[in-house]
């Protein structure tokens, strides 16, 4: 080190060798540990790492949450313009046709609750009215669903159960945008709203699990055969959701009225 002084090379210590002056602290501090500055420094680069790492770690979450809506907001937007494109949809869209399908349901319910509260004497609980009829839904997508893939293997096609779903959400888009234009015209009111609710819920139960039955030729049971089976079973159970829930809002109207 050199001395502030008289400006000589001098070693560490207090005082300067050369002309005896104090040396100042900090300068003594330095030169006898030449390396703290360096180890200081990487110190702070470790704790900045780590305090880095440590935010990554506590939001993984919400990184998959922004990953999965990107890929949902393209995957609507890409069936928005060409719904043919669900031909081309694989098991890497799963996410995103189960999304499509539990909106579909949430849109169904919400508007048939809609609509039927503003029935005269009409007073719905939002259990009844909405809760139930979604959960209903949810269940009737899982059931067609899982006859559409049982009928893909029955007619010996290639398609997984994960590309079925990812499909059946894929060609559910253009009814979802039904049911959403029937949810919005319950809203102000207007009685053909009903209609095309039902319209939109057609799709889903019978032409949805056509188109996936159709894209591939079948190696086992005829297409038509299979196609058939489907239809019966998936109105016999599309039946029975609106029937129970006829009778939840029919008895919400009677004792309303009574």
């Amino acid at each position: 080190m050199h001395c502030p002084n008289c400006g000589q090379q001098t070693e560490p210590g207090k005082f300067c060798t050369s002309c005896g002056a104090q040396l100042a602290q900090e300068e003594t501090a330095a030169a006898s540990d030449p390396t703290g500055n360096a180890k200081q420094a990487d110190l702070s680069q470790m704790e900045s790492s780590q305090d880095g790492a440590s935010q990554t770690e506590q939001n993984p979450a919400m990184e998959n949450l922004k990953k999965e809506a990107s890929n949902f907001g393209n995957y609507f937007i890409r069936l928005l313009k060409g719904p043919d494109e669900g031909q081309k949809m694989t098991g890497n869209e799963l996410i995103s046709g189960i999304i499509t399908m539990v909106i579909f349901s949430l849109l169904i319910s919400l508007g048939g609750y809609l609509i039927a509260n503003q029935m005269p004497f009409a007073n719905i609980s939002f259990l009844d009215g909405f809760i139930i009829p979604f959960l209903q839904f949810i269940i009737l997508f899982a059931v067609l669903t899982a006859l559409t893939f049982g009928g893909n293997k029955l007619a010996a096609q290639s398609l997984t159960f994960k590309d079925v779903v990812a499909k059946f959400g894929a060609y559910t888009v253009p009814f979802l945008v039904l049911a959403v234009i029937g949810a919005l015209l319950g809203l102000i009111g207007l009685s053909f709203a009903g209609t095309i609710i039902i319209l939109g819920l057609i799709g889903p139960i019978l032409i949805v699990p056509t188109f996936i039955i159709l894209e591939q030729p079948a190696n086992g049971f005829d297409r038509i055969y299979v196609l058939l089976g489907i239809y019966i079973i998936s109105i016999f159970i599309s039946g029975f959701l609106i029937e129970s829930m006829m009778g939840m809002f029919m008895g919400g109207i009677f004792d309303s009225m009574f």
